[in-house]
């Protein structure tokens, strides 16, 4: 009995010794959150055909292959787009021509997994604990977003990757002299600059970026050279982006203004905004707070204060701005880029209590425990209270990660019957557009698919173009479309009409019915041609 008793201590002591030694080790702690990252999103990858927003970028960066390396015309995308055409999109297709959608999939996760190696030299160097930083990259790598980011081909990746990149950049340049230290601060300013033109929303956290750059520094080399560092930046970043927004003519300004800095508001309603948050990021949003209140009576720096509330506070950046406009749309992405922030101060929080245990042993409260054996017990079971902590963390927006996932239609079934329908010579009119200009690429000219969210028409009795209701009207009754494809999705109302306006030209049949089911629930497209004896 006593040999027992005795023996207690000793394995708890070798245990927490073994995972003292696997947090001190270098790369054994990340390499394993990054393989479970990769897991994780890997098992997302070839779960279904593109998203809509997918299947966009990618056709436009085709077009912009097409005309770099053929000079095959380049149709005017920018006004549309909420990012540049000339910087995601052709890298995507690249991926696209090297391994299909699964291989721009691929590149999403490298990208995302750069991220989380970012962050976890970010938390290190901001916190000085390797214990801060294993726990925030923990944190993160779970994170519902996280993973459904590392399986999806869309500008936000990039982007994220790119402001993890300025703030490690700006980071890195506190601990150097003064050459080295402004041209890191540069270069990170040139990063962000393109990681807003990647994705015009990026600029949200701009000034998250040179707060934790600005605070970096004068927290080591004083209140001034942070402050000149912090101008560099910006000078560097919004020198480019200034120019770039004016020289690149009114389509691009357009399309800044009409998907970002003036999109309208949509009809959701605040309580669904922040639920779908708390959701996705909920607990990283309570851990962040919980962090920088415990780094108020920790930390005696004013500097370190503050730059642990502005991590905090990037949580909050994508819901209130969300929120403001009353949208879900992306939001579901969006809450990635705070949650990157958040963690570093989440991590510091988890890594502080991880040590909580064995320092108030050392200070005689936990009485129950003696020896060295015992203080591994404390630290064993802190650690795991807190890994614990972040698994729950994960677990809790991974439910939300499938069900986003299954958000919208396998197109396979709808892509098979157009291509049965669809000649290359006639105009179409297609709620999911970028479906067909992606899959069928090779078989319908880009400008010949049309979308149920916008349509201008000539109208033949003046010199006018008519624009959406009217314009769709008078092109089906002059048969311009050979064929009409709807589902009663986000243009339920506009579809409706149309329908009605068919039905009343008689020149349109419904040819075929093709059903799906997202995690929404069950829809069906229902393909319209055109009677054979229109010309159009």
């Amino acid at each position: 009995m006593a040999a027992q008793v005795g023996q207690e201590p000793q394995t708890a002591g070798w245990a927490a010794g073994v995972v003292e030694r696997l947090l001190g080790a270098r790369a054994a702690p990340l390499a394993m959150i990054l393989a479970i990252q990769a897991a994780l999103s890997l098992r997302l990858v070839w779960r279904t055909t593109a998203f809509l927003d997918e299947a966009l970028y990618l056709s436009v960066g085709h077009l912009e292959l097409a005309h770099y390396l053929h000079h095959a015309p380049m149709p005017d995308v920018s006004y549309y787009l909420s990012g540049s055409p000339l910087i995601y999109p052709p890298l995507a297709a690249v991926a696209d021509d090297a391994g299909g959608l699964a291989g721009v999939r691929l590149l999403s996760l490298v990208l995302m997994l750069l991220v989380t190696f970012l962050l976890h030299g970010v938390s290190r160097r901001l916190m000085g604990s390797r214990a801060a930083a294993f726990f925030a990259v923990a944190l993160f790598a779970g994170l519902g977003p996280t993973q459904f980011l590392g399986a999806l081909a869309t500008f936000d990746v990039l982007a994220l990757a790119l402001l993890a990149l300025a703030t490690w950049l700006g980071v890195r340049a506190a601990e150097q002299r003064p050459v080295v230290m402004y041209t890191l601060v540069c270069a990170g300013g040139l990063a962000m600059m393109l990681a807003d033109a990647a994705k015009y929303a990026a600029a949200l956290f701009d000034p998250v970026v040179v707060a934790v750059v600005v605070l970096a520094i004068w927290r080591l080399r004083g209140r001034s050279v942070g402050m000149m560092a912090g101008g560099a930046m910006v000078a560097a970043a919004g020198v480019p982006l200034v120019s770039g927004y004016y020289l690149a003519g009114s389509s691009f300004r357009r399309g800044v203004l009409v998907t970002t800095v003036e999109r309208p508001s949509g009809s959701d309603s605040v309580g669904s905004v922040l639920a779908l948050s708390a959701h996705a990021t909920g607990v990283i949003a309570v851990l962040a707070v919980l962090g920088a209140v415990l780094c108020m009576f920790r930390l005696r720096s004013g500097p370190e204060r503050a730059l642990a509330w502005v991590l905090a506070a990037a949580e909050f950046l994508a819901p209130a701005e969300q929120a403001r406009i009353h949208t879900l749309t992306s939001l579901f992405k969006h809450v990635d880029y705070g949650a990157w922030f958040a963690c570093i101060v989440a991590g510091y929080l988890l890594g502080e209590w991880s040590t909580g245990l064995v320092r108030a042993h050392a200070d005689g409260i936990c009485a129950a425990s003696t020896g060295a054996g015992g203080r591994g017990g404390d630290r064993a079971l802190a650690l795991a209270l807190s890994a614990a902590v972040a698994l729950l963390a994960g677990i809790s927006s991974t439910k939300t990660t499938g069900a986003e996932y299954a958000g919208w239609p396998n197109s396979r079934p709808i892509i098979a019957a157009l291509s049965r329908l669809l000649r290359p010579a006639d105009y179409y009119l297609i709620e999911d557009p970028s479906l067909v200009t992606y899959y069928l690429r090779s078989d319908i000219p880009f400008l010949h698919v049309d979308s149920t969210f916008g349509f201008s028409y000539p109208d033949p009795g003046s010199s006018r173009a008519l624009v959406d209701g009217p314009a769709y009207a008078l092109a089906i009754k002059q048969g311009y479309f050979a064929a009409i494809v709807l589902r009663f999705g986000a243009t339920a109302a506009r579809d409706h009409q149309l329908v009605r306006d068919m039905q009343a030209d008689h020149d349109y049949r419904l040819a075929e019915v093709v059903p799906y089911r997202t995690s929404y629930g069950p829809g069906a497209y229902q393909i319209w041609v055109r009677a054979p004896s229109r010309t159009g």
